[in-house]
């Protein structure tokens, strides 16, 4: 026997009116940056163009917000702290036509259950403002005061009335962190409203009225480089799109900065983070990722917000558009600003270049020894600080496209049969670099070139790669079945991966065959990637994704595996050919984001040493 009266468990009985109030406000109050959110987004939908935040004790203590709003009557104080209370909708048919931030009339109430809440309010037409006092959910006075236009709030002693609840809040400075991260959601895509935020009566963080990119770069001072954000805009049926988005230089190491905004709220909405992933698929190395910014407008009746107590997720009517657009624009904006020569004009471009303060790109190639595919792939990685700091928006000489017929080119080390042959004829346009001098190899792994009063600095391996990706991409390699099928094990997830993928490897030249569990077979492969059998296995085993990612991974295995490593001498005339093979690329950044090569004109070279130009 368990001791418990089986009767009285069994009866139904209905809950006081205080203890579902409690239970209610759990849902929506859980620590103190969900109060943060309510009270900002009252101010918001207020019409306020001034709101100040103080934190106590991350909150624990006190939440104030200020703001200069419409504010509230007298019989609006009165109502404002009941369940369900609202000026923001009135029948169901509101909710397909929701335009402000909140609406269910759940955040006073909440707030007014847990904590110790003060309401001062006054509205422009009214002589006098009022103040109302709520503990607990319960009204402790409502009274004439003294007060300016717009509202303010004070919730202190959080969970003082639920100590279960107070058990869970961390300490101070997390949720100081936490309600400092809410505070920059909320005032992102409202650059027209000043923002303070306050910390124990320190000024934490002023975010004057702005634009768009400005309000990120007070927000995140320091942190970006202004030049290499750009403001981008596009709209469909149904929606509007404005993205902040950085050059490839301005990357970072996780997706902090991948941040999506529908109709004014943060959103964790995976489609579109994705989306803009796969605009910047070209641009940026495995591993680290880009700072783009996404503000979507959508038409109230697309999209509903009703499914989640923050309001943090979200029902589009219309994703696939809106995805596609996001991936559109990114891939528009990155080949306006991609790293390549030109093909229009004849005289040289200006450069902009790094200041002095600024760090220089460093190289970090693959390394050249037989590596693993999961090796081969950090080694790629590696390269996530690549583009340091600088501004590398190169602008170079024409350049013409590789013609359909153009092969890799005649071997740089004859001795050595592991390398893919360079050039395999030179091209017609050979003559489009006229002048091109080359200087020599340096490290064992750059190339050095004079051209037009440049300094170029190429990296043979990227360079080799990218001519080979872009070859594998527009001519079909031939399949060559396997005369010996090559097998091998593997383990419950990467057979399933593999029952899940073999079509579309198969499309792409690769068969695979079952054996038995943990056994398969590989009976046919590309022609081009001879020799790399147990680098196509690892791939095999752990690649999944579209046939266009799939595509795009194999390519980029096989031209890394191919071409010249660090270390190998190239002779002059096979080096001036790739330099030039370079040059013609349409994007030139090797298949994982990198830039080819860094050039320094003669004004840039003679300021760095001091040179009087």
């Amino acid at each position: 026997m368990n001791g418990r009266d089986t009767r009285q468990s069994r009866s139904v009985k209905m809950l006081r009116d205080s203890v579902a109030r409690k239970i209610a406000a759990g849902e929506v109050i859980d620590r103190p940056n969900s109060v943060v959110r309510e009270l900002l987004d009252n101010s918001i939908d207020a019409g306020s163009t001034e709101i100040s935040l103080y934190l106590e004790n991350g909150g624990i203590s006190r939440i104030r917000v200020v703001d200069n709003g419409c504010g509230m009557s007298e019989e609006d104080l009165r109502l404002c702290y009941l369940p369900h209370a609202t000026s923001k909708i009135e029948t169901e048919d509101d909710l397909l036509s929701i335009n402000s931030l909140g609406f269910r009339g759940e955040a006073l109430s909440s707030i007014s259950t847990c904590t110790r809440m003060e309401v001062v309010s006054r509205r422009e037409e009214d002589d006098t403002a009022h103040r109302l006092i709520v503990h607990g959910g319960r009204e402790i006075a409502l009274e004439d005061w003294r007060g300016s236009r717009g509202t303010i709030i004070d919730a202190s002693e959080l969970f003082y009335s639920i100590p279960a609840r107070k058990k869970f809040l961390k300490r101070s400075s997390a949720e100081t962190t936490m309600c400092q991260k809410t505070f920059l959601e909320k005032a992102l895509p409202f650059p027209e409203i000043s923002f303070k935020l306050y910390t124990d009566n320190n000024l934490k963080l002023f975010l004057p009225a702005s634009t768009r990119k400005e309000r990120i770069l007070a927000a995140w001072k320091g942190t970006f480089n202004p030049s290499l954000l750009h403001e981008l805009e596009s709209e469909d049926e149904g929606f509007k799109i404005s993205i902040i988005a950085g050059r490839p230089e301005q990357n970072r190491k996780d997706r902090r900065y991948i941040q999506i905004f529908a109709n004014n709220r943060r959103i964790d909405e995976y489609a579109f983070i994705q989306a803009v992933q796969y605009g910047f698929d070209d641009a940026l190395p495995g591993g680290v990722f880009p700072v783009c910014f996404v503000f979507i407008e959508v038409e109230p009746h697309l999209v509903d917000f009703n499914i989640h107590p923050a309001k943090r997720e979200a029902r589009f009517r219309n994703q696939p558009a809106i995805h596609h657009k996001i991936v559109q624009m990114i891939k528009d904006f990155l080949a306006e600003y991609t790293f390549r020569f030109r093909t229009e004009e004849k005289e040289a471009q200006q450069h902009t270049f790094p200041s002095r303060e600024m760090e220089h790109p460093s190289f970090a190639p693959p390394a050249a020894k037989k590596t693993s595919w999961n090796e081969w792939r950090g080694a790629a990685a590696s390269g996530s600080n690549f583009y340091g700091k600088a501004n590398t928006s190169f602008q170079g000489m024409p350049a013409t496209h590789y013609s359909d017929s153009y092969e890799p080119v005649q071997s740089v080390r004859e001795t050595m049969n592991r390398i893919t042959p360079l050039v395999d004829k030179v091209p017609e346009q050979s003559d489009d670099f006229e002048g091109l001098r080359y200087m020599g190899q340096i490290m064992d792994l750059f190339l050095l070139a004079e051209y037009d009063n440049r300094l170029f600095i190429v990296d043979q391996h990227a360079a080799h790669e990218r001519i080979l990706f872009e070859v594998f991409k527009k001519k079909a390699s031939a399949v060559q079945e396997l005369l010996i099928p090559v097998e091998f094990e593997t383990d419950e997830a990467e057979e399933i991966n593999l029952e899940k993928n073999k079509d579309k490897y198969r499309d792409l030249g690769i068969s695979v065959n079952r054996l038995q569990q943990g056994l398969w077979q590989m009976t046919s492969i590309p022609k081009s990637a001879l020799d790399m059998e147990g680098d196509l296995v690892e791939f095999l085993k752990t690649q999944q994704g579209s046939i266009g990612e799939l595509e795009k991974e194999l390519y980029a295995t096989m031209s890394c595996r191919a071409a010249v490593k660090d270390g190998d001498p190239v002779d002059a005339l096979s080096a001036l050919e790739l330099i030039k093979g370079a040059f013609r690329l349409e994007s030139a950044r090797c298949p994982h984001g990198r830039p080819i090569w860094f050039e320094l004109s003669k004004d840039e070279l003679f300021e760095l040493v001091g040179r009087v130009i």
